[in-house]
């Protein structure tokens, strides 16, 4: 049986709003998430009251509350815009004698960027589930994690039919040195009968706490089950990343357009910093970042501290 990590149900702490800090970040609990109920959460959670949930390899399973997003500055966006949320190829292993892609590194990067001070859109994902609020929060990162929504987990882990909301994208990126899942789909035999059945399939990695201004960076490895070949569109956004200079060559986008894991599996491609991009079935994201935040007698010291450094200036 899974253990389930400490959860606080059903409270809202998302409303602090001392500054307008990062790009942006917003719950993902419901509410302020709707419709209620979903049955887009697992047996645990059928409604995803807690936000988005995870199992590690021990059976913890454990919710995050918040998204972080990557809108472009004037959109919504911190001070790195599209960059918030960067991810890199830095190494690409070809086929012998070929040029086909059998496996790739993505060196991804997470910057808690601030202050965002302007609007952005509303975000909508497969499953019918939207969020309209134009409140963020404000501060560090708890615990974030970061989700390849283009790659499996393991080639013997996937649905057992490739029908919708399930998107079949051969030839498969699989991820190799993921730390955790996290879940995607309907809520297994829900009274309701929506379906298909879901379960903790979406690659995952740990990016720590990231303080405002701060960045957590890490290497993350796929293989490829067959190869990426020249006439395959992510074949040109793995080599047109690798080649570029450094700073340049982004593959991971995630803009408030696509709330929590909005398809799987998506598409790699290059983020071009529009921005909210359309094409389906990108939705906005390719990837997403999720958080927590402090428990609510935290956020009420830091609105005490935050008022009195202001007063004090």
């Amino acid at each position: 049986m899974a253990r389930i990590a400490r959860v606080c149900v059903g409270v809202s702490v998302a409303s602090l709003t001392l500054a307008a800090v990062a790009g942006p970040s917003l719950p993902v609990t419901k509410p302020p998430v709707q419709p209620l109920p979903s049955w887009t959460g697992p047996g645990l959670d059928p409604h995803a009251i807690n936000g988005q949930w995870f199992v590690n390899p021990t059976g913890l399973v454990e919710p995050r509350s918040h998204e972080f997003y990557d809108n472009a500055l004037g959109f919504g966006g911190g001070f790195l815009g599209t960059d918030a949320i960067y991810g890199k190829v830095t190494n690409v292993v070809t086929a012998a004698g070929g040029a086909a892609i059998t496996g790739f590194e993505i060196t991804a990067t997470i910057t808690n960027d601030g202050p965002s001070t302007t609007p952005w859109q509303p975000g909508r994902n497969s499953h019918q589930e939207f969020l309209i609020t134009q409140e963020q929060y404000a501060g560090k990162l708890y615990q974030a994690k970061l989700t390849a929504e283009f790659a499996l987990a393991s080639l013997q882990f996937v649905p057992a039919a490739w029908v919708g909301p399930y998107r079949d994208r051969p030839e498969y990126i699989v991820a190799l040195n993921n730390d955790q899942l996290a879940w995607y789909c309907y809520t297994p035999d829900n009274p309701v009968g929506l379906g298909p059945a879901g379960n903790y399939y979406v690659p995952t990695w740990d990016f720590g706490d990231i303080p405002v201004g701060g960045s957590s960076t890490r290497v993350l490895r796929f293989g490829v089950a067959g190869a990426i070949t020249p006439n395959d569109p992510r074949y040109g956004a793995i080599m047109g990343s690798f080649q570029a200079p450094a700073g340049q060559g982004d593959v991971f986008l995630n803009r408030t357009t696509d709330l929590k894991i909005g398809d799987w599996l998506d598409e790699l491609t290059r983020d071009s910093g529009v921005p909210y991009p359309t094409d389906w079935p990108l939705r906005g994201g390719n990837v997403s970042v999720f958080h927590n935040i402090p428990e609510p007698a935290s956020l009420v010291l830091l609105a005490i501290g935050a008022l009195l450094r202001r007063r004090a200036a």
